[in-house]
């Protein structure tokens, strides 16, 4: 079993319930549609980490959806791959306006190690208009949270990489 996968459970089931969130957003709940569009998927296994974990999103105002018809912001992990190009393109299109894109990881933010092949794309930076880069590899579920509340402030603070 491999180290991130390891993290990651003791992380969303041993790890002592941290500060309760405030409410972040104005109008409640603000939902994401998560989409692993390749990769090591170690920052899918964080976002999970994060959903499950006992961070008080809900109480926060911060819902996952598994459709992206009820979603605000589409969450891509993973490097994007020429067969998830077109699913990331259409969860992109079948979410209402207003809507954002949140980039979780090296790879989906610039490729990360995987280069540009007959297989694989790269990353998001080249390809859509980013809202919001969380950094690492992969980026623990703290800085994802971190992340997701400078996104929605209107003063972010610099994301600190793990």
């Amino acid at each position: 079993m491999s180290t991130v996968l390891i993290r990651a459970l003791f992380t969303s089931l041993l790890a002592p319930a941290g500060p309760a969130l405030p409410p972040v957003v104005s109008r409640s709940p603000l939902v994401f549609f998560h989409v692993d569009s390749g990769g090591c998927e170690a920052c899918s296994l964080e976002v999970e980490a994060l959903r499950k974990g006992d961070y008080g999103l809900a109480e926060a105002g911060i819902v996952f959806t598994d459709a992206p018809r009820l979603a605000d912001i589409l969450l891509v992990t993973g490097t994007c791959t020429r067969m998830m190009a077109p699913v990331v393109k259409a969860a992109w299109e079948a979410m209402p306006q207003p809507k954002g894109l949140l980039a979780v990881g090296a790879c989906a933010i610039d490729g990360g190690p995987f280069a540009e092949n007959y297989a694989v794309l790269g990353g998001l930076e080249k390809r859509a208009s980013v809202d919001c880069a969380i950094p690492g590899c992969p980026p623990t579920p703290d800085a994802i949270l971190q992340g997701i509340v400078n996104l929605l402030s209107p003063t972010p603070a610099p994301i600190m990489e793990a």
